[in-house]
């Protein structure tokens, strides 16, 4: 098998627009992992979603790279390795936001800390963790994962950051005017260790701490597994999968891709909506 590994974003990617995931799919993936292939999901998404998602479509036992490469989970599903923000650097972008108006949530494990409760987060819980039940997931366990999600309303960030202390691994950025290019260029200059990247095409932005990418994570989790670079594939539609497209053996870029992103793939496949995955699978990995 020329690629022994394949690393797959989610949203955009094995996720359709309805937030399901195709049976052909699914079939593809259990065909290439019974030929000796490893499927590891490497998505902007938390943690619980991550594993949700991964345990209706059959994926036990793989490793997991979850908030763009800031939490590695190993095949039992148990943190393995995680990056968080300093505070310092988290105090100044907060700062930042609240000088220039704009809206920004932080992730805390399976938490979402938020200023206040409004359209950009009050249904994150249900979003985090969809249904799936086309794909096959049950009411139940869905209900399981979601009461294991909270939405916490943080009044006073400096407060709340120094009475607890958390350990934050993401931040994510939304507005609803053209201001995002401006503030990520405010950011870059005026904060500290902050990697800045999106998963919508930059209508919204997605921050790691300085030098945490789905790129350097899957790096070190083929060091551990012993599976050189050259036999990864990887494959993914937005801006915070370029990187990663581009270090693999063979990067494919979905039809729903930006051309940008596109240009960064050594193939292009169908979109999300056509089964764009089983489409690379069959046609790259498949012995």
């Amino acid at each position: 098998m020329k690629y022994s590994l394949l690393a797959t974003d989610l949203d955009g990617t094995l996720l359709n627009n309805q937030k399901e995931i195709d049976v052909e799919t699914i079939e593809a993936i259990h065909e290439y992992r019974r030929q000796g292939g490893k499927v590891v999901i490497c998505s902007g998404r938390s943690p619980l979603s991550t594993k949700w998602i991964a345990s209706t479509i059959g994926l036990k036992g793989e490793p997991i790279i979850a908030y763009n490469g800031a939490i590695l989970l190993d095949e039992n599903g148990e943190v393995q390795e995680q990056a968080v923000f300093q505070h310092e650097p988290l105090y100044h972008f907060w700062e930042l936001c609240e000088a220039e108006g704009i809206y920004a949530h932080f992730y805390e494990g399976d938490t979402l800390l938020v200023p206040m409760v409004n359209k950009w987060n009050e249904n994150w819980i249900e979003n985090n963790i969809p249904t799936l039940e086309k794909t096959g997931g049950r009411l139940k366990d869905c209900e399981g994962f979601r009461n294991k999600c909270q939405i916490k309303v943080v009044d006073h960030f400096y407060q709340y950051m120094k009475e607890n202390q958390p350990k934050i691994t993401k931040i994510a950025v939304f507005d609803d005017g053209e201001r995002l290019a401006d503030f990520s260029k405010k950011v870059a200059e005026q904060v500290e260790d902050m990697e800045i990247s999106s998963s919508f095409n930059f209508l919204n932005l997605e921050i790691s701490p300085s030098g945490v990418t789905k790129a350097a994570t899957l790096m070190k989790l083929t060091e551990k597994l012993e599976i050189p670079i050259v036999q990864t594939a990887a494959i993914g539609d937005n801006y915070n999968d370029a990187l990663m497209l581009s270090m693999v053996g063979l990067g494919i870029a979905m039809g729903n891709a930006p051309e940008k992103v596109k240009l960064l793939a050594d193939q292009v496949t169908g979109n999300n909506n056509e089964a764009g995955v089983a489409q690379a699978i069959r046609r790259y990995l498949l012995d």
